[in-house]
């Protein structure tokens, strides 16, 4: 039968159509979605591909009926050339309701798939719109129990050749000591590899290393 339509079961990942139900309603496809928000809509996908492929199987199988509509026609078409006869009107009005049947179930699958799209696009939306609401998260939270430190100045060093971590120990210097004796305490304590260049360039006011006044507080970058 010319022009006549099946819809394929819908394939491939979640991602996927939520992408195309993004593109529907003009809403960025890349979002952050509340995980519980992404298992409902989950949910909701899984069902609209079972429902499409129930549909699809349906069709195939009225498909089929017509075919053998087809081939039966054809054969009596044949045995009424045969016999100089014509096809009976009560015989063709059944299969121009048969293609109507399948005619009128390819508008209702098509139908079922706008209304499922638009319900999808409909949770993306809601989503996106809650993840916009959503206070911004730190980008270096400081670790519990240590702090970033940011230089005597008050700010980390900028334009230095040496890359520093993200995070920092702020040490306060005690009486007696010396930065050697501290860099070599954090590297045993710690686990790190900080060297006196990585403690100078994060210490941008620290002028004369050698002399240490009690109090003073030096960052110790972390690294490893």
């Amino acid at each position: 039968m010319e022009g006549f339509l099946l819809f394929a079961p819908m394939k491939g990942s979640v991602a996927s159509l939520l992408t195309a139900a993004a593109l529907l309603t003009g809403f960025p496809a890349v979002a952050q979605v509340d995980p519980e928000d992404f298992r409902r809509l989950n949910g909701t996908v899984e069902s609209l591909i079972e429902g499409q492929e129930s549909l699809r199987r349906q069709i195939q199988e009225l498909r089929q009926q017509v075919e053998k509509l087809r081939s039966e026609n054809a054969q009596l078409q044949q045995e009424i050339a045969a016999q100089k006869d014509f096809v009976t009107r009560e015989q063709l009005n059944q299969v121009v309701e048969q293609l109507r049947e399948v005619d009128r179930r390819r508008s209702a699958d098509a139908e079922y798939v706008k209304t499922q799209l638009s319900d999808i696009a409909t949770e993306v939306s809601k989503s996106v719109a809650a993840a916009a609401k959503e206070p911004p998260r730190p980008k270096n939270p400081v670790r519990s129990g240590e702090s970033r430190g940011t230089g005597e100045g008050g700010t980390t060093p900028a334009g230095n050749d040496l890359k520093l971590p993200e995070y920092m120990y702020e040490h306060v210097v005690k009486s007696g000591e010396t930065v050697g004796a501290i860099i070599a305490a954090y590297n045993q304590e710690k686990g790190l590899k900080v060297t006196l260049a990585h403690v100078l360039a994060a210490n941008p006011t620290l002028k004369d290393p050698k002399r240490l006044r009690a109090g003073q507080k030096l960052n110790i970058p972390e690294v490893k």
